[in-house]
């Protein structure tokens, strides 16, 4: 990550986290003939964890996620445009992991769009497709990962 340290640090602006989403999904969004739901999420926006990825440069990410029995569910994982390529997304995603595992989560799950190019970055993460659901151009893919337990903490 070019020595700099990324932490993460509470989001609660909704407006902020909903402004990076929109625009790095937005290629996907036409590509698969989706169109952005602002109060879907705004709604939505409460009943996830949201955490910026900070360093000294200011804000170079974030993540969402949601926990239920024991499954985490990552919401949404983003690096901003000019900080990409500098291994920020694997540590952010090795960090996730790791909160899943140590609050006892058995199974990581996300949903990606097809033809992305995440797909095939979190399949090398070790992230299985399980499933498919159409979009009018595509689908959006389920992938899931178990959960090492006796993986070291980063």
């Amino acid at each position: 990550m070019d020595g700099d340290r990324v932490t993460l640090e509470g989001c609660a602006e909704a407006d902020a986290a909903e402004t990076l989403v929109r625009h790095q999904m937005a290629d996907d969004y036409l590509r698969h003939g989706l169109t952005w739901d602002s109060d879907r999420f705004h709604q939505r926006f409460p009943e996830r964890c949201w955490r910026w990825a900070v360093c000294d440069r200011g804000r170079v990410g974030l993540l969402a996620w949601e926990r239920s029995a024991d499954v985490a569910v990552l919401r949404e994982l983003h690096v901003v445009p000019d900080e990409r390529g500098k291994g920020i997304g694997t540590h952010l995603l090795a960090l996730w992991e790791d909160m899943a595992r140590l609050s006892g989560a058995q199974c990581l799950r996300l949903r990606v769009l097809s033809g992305s190019r995440a797909v095939s970055w979190y399949q090398r993460q070790g992230y299985q497709q399980v499933r498919g659901c159409p979009t009018p151009h595509g689908q959006v893919l389920g992938l899931e990962k178990a959960v090492v337990h006796n993986r070291a903490a980063h």
